[in-house]
């Protein structure tokens, strides 16, 4: 049999801690201390002693979950996920889940729509949100219903006139081009990007000088990202690609490349 020798309040008076025999055992919160019904002097044999440590380890897992999801909006994936790193077994999870639903923190419907609001807040376009939803583990249809309830429908539009605005659009093409395409890579569609940043607007007439000094990064670049380029088909194809997404046309871009596999260009 095992005693109970001590218990006693954490500074904060939030915790109690146990001991047992004599030496250290357990930090457990005052109403779960209330809970078990555990006094000084108890004495508890094997199965007593298993309940109070295996209700100490739901607590502290029920804890950090509380921490991980409150105002968070976590989808259940994510919830689950987090339970199995900290070594959660199935049973211990799903008494996790069914007290979150308990408490009405496992509504995936509304956590989406708290993840969506959180993800507006940061200027996020709604491709890149829905892209974030879906990848931490929300159900299409819930993705697709949190954005339609909490985006409004020019919501991509006004971020993207404010992006412009607040950057001012640069004269030279080259810098066009950047700004376009740092602007789809953070979710704004690509034709509406085109229409506000006009990335082509000047180049159409104009062929690649490998004596410019834009072309000169570009085939630096090129001969640093796609060294075989000039060999391998599939690695041309991805150099033509990287070069079309900065803007260039497709004869310009494969002056590029011609100049990149020479070893004097």
């Amino acid at each position: 049999m095992s005693v109970i020798t001590s218990l006693r309040a954490t500074p904060d008076g939030r915790a109690i801690r146990v001991e047992k025999d004599g030496s250290k055992w357990l930090r457990l919160p005052v109403h779960l201390v209330a809970d078990l019904g555990l006094f000084n002097g108890e004495e508890m044999d094997d199965a007593r002693v298993a309940a109070i440590e295996d209700a100490a380890a739901l607590e502290r897992l029920w804890e950090s979950t509380l921490r991980y999801t409150v105002a968070r909006g976590r989808s259940d994936r994510e919830v689950l996920r987090r339970l199995r790193d900290r070594q959660a077994t199935e049973q211990q999870s799903a008494r996790i889940m069914a007290r979150l639903a308990a408490n009405g923190l496992a509504d995936e419907d509304d956590n989406a729509r708290q993840r969506v609001e959180r993800l507006a807040m940061k200027g996020w376009a709604k491709r890149r949100i829905e892209s974030e939803m879906l990848g931490v583990g929300f159900p299409r249809d819930t993705v697709r219903n949190a954005v339609a309830d909490v985006l409004p429908a020019d919501h991509d539009a006004r971020l993207l006139d404010a992006a412009v605005a607040r950057r001012g659009i640069p004269d030279a093409a080259a810098d066009r081009r950047k700004m376009a395409d740092r602007l789809m890579r953070q979710g704004f569609p690509p034709p509406a990007v085109r229409e506000a940043v006009r990335p082509d607007d000047g180049t159409r007439d104009e062929a690649v000088d490998a004596a410019a000094p834009e072309a000169d990064e570009l085939i630096r670049q090129v001969r640093r990202r796609y060294p075989r380029q000039g060999d391998d088909q599939a690695e041309r194809r991805r150099a033509l690609g990287w070069l079309a997404r900065r803007g260039l046309r497709s004869d310009d871009a494969r002056q590029v490349l011609e100049a990149a596999a020479t070893p004097d260009g």
